[in-house]
């Protein structure tokens, strides 16, 4: 069985991708969103970082997106080039697969002395700001949505990690990698922990749990789904 931390929302094409694959899942979502209703304002000469679909959907929820539809924007990660599409923006600039390819987008001899707003949560990839930082790019922070982290585990999951029913865990970013290890000590179930096949979609993501000495950590070759599947279809993981 294979521990899914993502919100269900975003985890279907998982789930349904591991089940074809003959793959039994347990769902638990270890973070979730709120939207704000803010005003967010859109100029002409500003370029804007939509680094996830939440991004987006904030936008979306607060009735904002249509400023935006002529923006200068920049996508991390086709499923947010997609929704932003979708969502009737039409000047899409770059889409990366990562935020370090985003980075050397921007560092760009074109682009290094424009203006970006970043438009994110209350939870950022904080690599990307000190590597930005150090490069002098000009990038601000535009809280548009809050990332609300669990305090506690379920009883299920705890049950099933005890018997170690579960025996791999998949991350997606470095949030829940840090709830995971919070929580299986809390709980004293570390040792049961260390025993999972962990699946990370970056070496960035993988970075706290090899910090913590777990010593099954794997990294997928690309930032993405597809790869993520690749990972797990190539490990010895049991399937049920």
């Amino acid at each position: 069985m294979i521990l899914i931390t993502r919100p269900k929302a975003q985890s279907k094409n998982l789930r349904l991708n591991l089940k074809l694959n003959d793959y039994a899942t347990i769902q638990e979502s270890f973070y979730s969103f709120k939207y704000y209703r803010r005003k967010v304002s859109c100029h002409a000469n500003e370029y804007y970082i939509f680094p996830s679909i939440n991004s987006v959907e904030s936008l979306k929820k607060n009735r904002q997106i249509t400023k935006f539809r002529n923006a200068n924007i920049l996508a991390i990660g086709s499923q947010v080039k997609k929704i932003l599409i979708k969502s009737g923006c039409k000047n899409l600039i770059v889409t990366t697969s990562d935020a370090k390819s985003m980075l050397k987008f921007i560092n760009s001899p074109k682009l290094k002395n424009k203006s970006f707003t970043y438009l994110c949560s209350n939870v950022v990839n904080e690599d990307f700001f000190t590597e930005a930082h150090k490069k002098k790019l000009k990038i601000k922070k535009k809280i548009i949505y809050k990332t609300i982290s669990i305090k506690t585990l379920s009883n299920k999951l705890i049950k099933y990690l005890k018997l170690k029913k579960v025996k791999g865990v998949v991350f997606y970013s470095q949030l829940p990698v840090r709830i995971f290890i919070h929580l299986v000590k809390k709980y004293n179930i570390l040792s049961n922990a260390e025993q999972l096949q962990i699946f990370c979609i970056s070496e960035r993501v993988a970075r706290p749990l090899k910090e913590h000495k777990f010593n099954r950590v794997y990294v997928a070759k690309q930032p993405n789904e597809i790869s993520i599947i690749s990972l797990i279809k190539k490990s010895d993981v049991s399937k049920v």
